[in-house]
């Protein structure tokens, strides 16, 4: 039974009151991955995918489909506004004519929200993906959305039919109808029926954001979903940094009755009912270290866990992005055993072994994606990534080009580097969190390249006294995915099934059973929406902090949970996403990086600053922000400039 909920601050919809059915959903830069929480029941369903073939054909089936898309350019040189997607999750074998594959899009979606510069323009910003491929940003958003929409059984029929109609009142150029998929997506201890039900009536959609990224990746994510119609408020979307999940996975016993998978397997198993299991039940206990090493970002994470789990807040983690990880250690690989130095004529400054560097980086990976030759470097950094960790050397060609790649060189060139400043941003989080490193009981290790043994023997040499827990050493009582393959073995042998379901995806919607961890004030009052209201209560007159802060709370913002962010707005940080990074410049095509809006929004400050007095609004720049944050809310189907009102079992006065 799930332990039980403090009254929240409003109640679902009367639609939706008695669902107990919370979707997490992982999306990350290579993959996909779902799972589905009974609250009530306290039982978890890992989701997976079958592929439809051809009748009398095996049907693949898979716990992660790849985060993939096939866009095609129908006027080559138009600079993206002819290009849309054909097709999502999965790699196909070749590709036609005008055809690319785009993958690794979720960084894109922390760049900026879409929006039409002008009234019949193309959205806005536009992505450089090669040298001479460029599309709107919009695009990466809608295959977001198409993957997002195989988890919806209402759109199963439109997704097949390839009519292309819209299926929701969103912008036609953002989510100008949905690709066509093969996908259908079933539930491990769910018959089909009950599966469509649950999804159909979820409670809520819980996502996962890397830590620190801005409010407009976790603004797009809701796009996405709300585009999928997967629920039918925003108020029903919760996001969570992606090392709480993993913890949460770890630590959370959580039951899976297996009740009847399908007729046939019922059949299997004698007709005997299956035994619960107990997915990833752990007695961790003290201070405990998180890290998530996927490809896109480490995620780091330290914790003092309590003896009741129920007594955990967000207050009580202290979370830690790293812009290196996996795709990153590829580009090593090519610059430091493939390439050395040597950069077939591209006038670009190579990363620094084992560092962001991302304007670099971010170049690098366009000139690599612009190529066969730099598509065919990257799949082969990937290979000898994986062939290392188990032999001494390995053989490579890729035409007229010949490599013998050792081990000891990719330890000494690649993962040594990684290591070392892996320790570093590893130290500035322990100082940060006041915690020792002999304070650590446990270290919990996930993604591709958390499962490293040398990240284990690192961290057993920093961490005197933890345990080192890799995500495959985690112990259930019955293995999940053991038990369903086997169980669709005994009625198909010719059945090929991923066997690697999705840990943090299954921490995400476990988050439905510790619902005080959820950080609501930071979704409540995003950046933009406090940004909005600023300009609203001030004026030409200087005003104190503290006379500011009374302002808003007239307006009903509850500042007690939001006074540092209103402080750094005010002081000229505007909201990050407002304008892309400076370093994220370096991802857009050479038209956005002159965007006439946003070189208008930094030409003078916002806000100005009497250090004795206090704040007070530059009136006629003010209207230049409007205008654009109006832009902004025009092209949405969220309230981008309105408080999220959430729909979450938890108390909001708790968060100080």
């Amino acid at each position: 039974m799930a332990p039980p909920f403090v009254a929240g601050a409003i109640a679902p919809s009367r639609e939706r009151r008695n669902s107990s059915w919370y979707l997490g959903i992982d999306f990350g830069s290579s993959g996909l991955s779902a799972a589905l929480l009974d609250r009530e029941a306290g039982q978890l369903h890992p989701i997976y995918w079958e592929a439809s073939q051809a009748e009398g054909s095996p049907a693949d089936a898979s716990f992660r489909i790849p985060s993939a898309a096939v866009l095609a350019n129908t006027a080559p040189g138009s600079l993206g506004s002819e290009v849309t997607v054909k097709s999502v999750g999965f790699r196909p074998q070749a590709l036609a004519a005008g055809e690319f594959l785009l993958e690794n899009f979720k960084l894109p979606l922390k760049v900026g929200i879409p929006y039409q510069r002008e009234a019949a323009g193309m959205y806005e910003p536009l992505l450089q993906w090669s040298p001479l491929q460029a599309f709107s940003i919009a695009l990466p958003l809608q295959a977001v959305r198409a993957l997002l929409a195989t988890l919806n059984p209402s759109l199963r029929g439109q997704i097949f039919d390839g009519s292309g109609e819209v299926l929701d009142s969103a912008p036609r150029a953002i989510f100008a109808g949905l690709p066509v998929s093969n996908l259908i997506c079933r539930a491990s201890g769910l018959t089909p029926e009950t599966l469509d039900a649950a999804l159909l009536d979820l409670q809520g959609v819980i996502l996962g954001t890397p830590a620190g990224w801005s409010d407009v990746y976790m603004f797009n994510l809701r796009e996405a979903v709300l585009g999928a119609s997967l629920v039918a408020s925003d108020s029903q979307i919760f996001v969570v940094e992606d090392a709480i999940a993993t913890l949460l996975a770890a630590v959370t016993p959580v039951k899976n009755g297996m009740e009847v998978e399908s007729s046939a397997v019922d059949s299997a198993k004698g007709g005997e009912e299956a035994a619960p299991l107990s997915v990833n039940a752990s007695s961790f206990s003290g201070g405990t270290l998180i890290l998530n090493a996927g490809a896109a970002t480490v995620e780091l994470a330290l914790v003092e866990l309590p003896s009741n789990l129920q007594d955990l807040t967000r207050a009580d983690f202290t979370c830690h992005t790293f812009a290196f990880a996996g795709d990153a250690f590829d580009q090593d690989i090519i610059c430091q055993l493939l390439a050395k130095n040597e950069t077939w004529g591209m006038s670009i400054d190579l990363p620094r072994p084992g560092h962001p560097d991302l304007p670099s980086r971010y170049q690098l990976q366009q000139r690599l994606q612009g190529s066969a030759f730099g598509l065919q470097l990257l799949e082969a950094a990937r290979q000898i990534k994986v062939i290392l960790q188990h032999q001494k050397s390995f053989a490579l060609d890729i035409g007229q080009q010949h490599w013998d790649v050792k081990r000891k060189d990719l330890e000494s060139l690649v993962l040594v580097p990684f290591v070392q400043q892996l320790n570093r941003e590893l130290n500035a989080l322990l100082s940060r969190a006041g915690m020792s490193p002999a304070g650590i009981n446990q270290a919990i290790c996930a993604g591709g390249m958390g499962a490293w043994p040398a990240i284990a023997r690192w961290l057993r040499q920093k961490l005197p006294n933890a345990i080192v827990v890799q995500d495959h050493e985690l112990q259930v009582d019955r293995d999940i995915f053991e038990i369903h393959n086997s169980a669709l073995n005994s009625v198909s042998q010719s059945t090929n099934f991923s066997q690697k379901f999705g840990r943090v995806a299954c921490g995400l919607a476990s988050l439905g059973l510790y619902p005080h961890i959820l950080d609501v004030s930071q979704q409540q009052y995003s950046d933009f929406f406090l940004l909005w209201e600023l300009m609203q209560v001030l004026g030409e007159e200087t005003l104190s902090f503290q006379e500011i802060l009374q302002l808003l709370e007239r307006q009903g913002v509850n500042t007690r949970t939001c006074e540092p962010r209103i402080l750094r707005i005010l002081e000229g940080n505007l909201p990050a996403g407002l304008v892309p990074a400076e370093e994220d410049f370096m991802l857009l095509a050479e038209e956005s990086r002159q965007n006439p809006d946003w070189e208008a929004i930094l030409a003078e400050p916002l806000f100005f600053e009497d250090v004795s007095r206090g704040y007070r609004l530059n009136l006629e720049h003010a209207s230049v922000v409007r205008e654009y944050l109006g832009k902004l809310a025009s092209s949405s189907q969220q309230k981008l400039l309105e408080p999220l009102t959430l729909a979450w079992d938890v108390r909001t006065d708790i968060y100080r």
